[in-house]
């Protein structure tokens, strides 16, 4: 019995009786390339003896090409399609045709479609615009191996630069370069590439480089951590030549969330003034702060600049570089601190200590703690930090331990345990149970034996000693 297709492109041809009785089972693609060589897969269910299996590939009645092979089980047989056809064709295929060998009988045939397009040709260039002077980069990705001429034509339809006979360096890929003059002509710009006799393209663009008349810069806060209070915030305008730009100043502000928080969407705040070379506008959280978010939100000021000078010239400029978070240090164990432990040898570790601008954390008390159970604990230590980080060292892991408790705690008004480890809401089956008013963050490490290596998922948890760390905010 025929089935079209098992799947979108497989028209699969089908034939089982019971589970006994041989059957079989062909399947083919629905559509055929000219000039590719096709396969086509065969299996043969309940065979006992080795089959001979003849295929033919029929185009108005006339046969194009054929294949053959012998098949016990499973094969797969290929079947070379001539250049230059197109349309529909029959796909017949026979077992045991001429009924003289042994193995199972059968026959049975499909329409394919056959692409006159052989393989397939897709041109990428570095960037879309180019300058006068600029080195134009060409990648040509193709599905075969033998691409035939490809050529540059300018806006006048001269051709450029031509490359004939390019052989893919690896894995059907080409690439090749040429540079822009320093007069080239502007406009589209096409890329064409021949393979097979189907020709390909690909536009760019050549504009004239015009040279901004000046520079923005806005100089925002370096972090704010007071919630309730307004920094301050510069936007600095020159011309290229050192003159301070005058004219009129357009900030447009909002907040948004990260981490944790990265669907949160503040409100955004428009503030207009006069600029002379610089000007100063007020950053207030609490104007754009989203609803309803908790005490410890964490996100990001956006702030977009817009100048338009007296002349009537116009730059724009964006900076998101400004954390909006409550508490003052950023704290996450270091890439290098391992996931497994050896029983009975020393276990060390590293804590990254920072600001929220990532800016190193010095003098910071650290407090870390190490237990098998609840009320059994192995390890506690406060350390400080230096140069941003804090090194510490377990001196001995019980050998019969099966894993190990890494946790630090801090009260949740002052700290958001799951923007400081990057967990994202799904992962809420790391948090442990029944602690409301001390959030907490339970990760364990897992012991690495000396023949079995074993991959577990963990995060450390870390927390700090609120109290220092108010006093080295002060002291700052």
């Amino acid at each position: 019995r025929a089935m079209r297709r098992a799947r979108a492109l497989l028209p699969l041809l089908l034939c089982s009786l019971s589970a006994a009785q041989p059957g079989y089972l062909i399947a083919a693609p629905s559509v055929f390339r000219a000039g590719v060589e096709e396969s086509i897969s065969v299996t043969i269910f309940n065979s006992v003896k080795e089959t001979t299996v003849q295929i033919q590939l029929v185009v108005k009645g006339e046969t194009v090409s054929r294949g053959h092979g012998t098949v016990l089980d499973k094969g797969t047989i290929k079947l070379k399609v001539p250049s230059g056809l197109r349309g529909q064709a029959h796909l017949k295929v026979w077992g045991n045709r001429h009924v003289t060998e042994e193995g199972y009988i059968f026959h049975n045939y499909t329409t394919v479609t056959i692409d006159s397009k052989g393989s397939s040709v897709f041109i990428q260039t570095d960037k879309p615009v180019y300058k006068p002077k600029q080195k134009v980069l060409i990648n040509l990705f193709m599905v075969t191996s033998d691409l035939r001429p490809i050529n540059d034509r300018d806006p006048r339809g001269s051709r450029m630069i031509e490359w004939d006979n390019l052989k893919p360096f690896c894995c059907g890929i080409v690439n090749m370069s040429f540079p822009l003059s320093d007069q080239p002509v502007f406009g589209e710009w096409l890329i064409f590439a021949e393979m097979q006799g189907h020709t390909y393209n690909k536009s760019f663009e050549v504009q004239k480089y015009v040279l901004p008349k000046f520079e923005l810069l806005i100089e925002p806060p370096r972090y704010i951590r007071d919630l309730s209070t307004c920094e301050k915030g510069t936007v600095h305008a020159r011309y290229t030549f050192g003159k301070p730009v005058t004219g009129k100043l357009i900030v447009n502000m909002t907040i948004n969330g990260v981490g944790y928080y990265r669907h949160e969407v503040g409100h955004p705040v428009l503030k207009t003034t006069q600029i002379d070379g610089s000007a100063v506008f007020d950053v207030c959280v609490k104007d754009m702060m989203p609803a309803d978010v908790p005490e410890h939100f964490r996100g990001t000021v956006n702030i977009w600049a817009t100048v338009t000078s007296s002349d009537g010239s116009k730059q724009v400029t964006f900076d998101d570089s400004t954390p909006v978070q409550k508490q003052l240090i950023d704290i996450k164990y270091s890439k290098d601190t391992r996931k497994q432990f050896k029983p009975g040898l020393p276990y060390k570790g590293k804590v990254e200590v920072t600001y929220p601008d990532g800016s190193p954390a010095n003098r910071v008390t650290i407090r870390i703690k190490a237990e098998l159970t609840p009320k059994d604990n192995v390890y506690t230590s406060e350390l400080i930090s230096r140069n941003g980080l804090v090194e510490f060292e377990i001196p001995s892991i019980p050998t019969a331990a099966q894993y190990v408790w890494l946790e630090v705690f801090q009260e949740l008004a002052d700290y958001d345990v799951s923007d400081a480890f990057g967990a994202p809401k799904e992962e809420g089956h790391f948090w442990w149970p029944g602690m409301s008013s001390r959030r907490r963050r339970r990760s364990s490490v897992f012991p690495w034996h000396w023949d079995i290596t074993k991959d577990a998922r963990f995060a450390f948890t870390v927390g700090r000693i609120r109290n220092r760390l108010e006093r080295r905010h002060v002291h700052r």
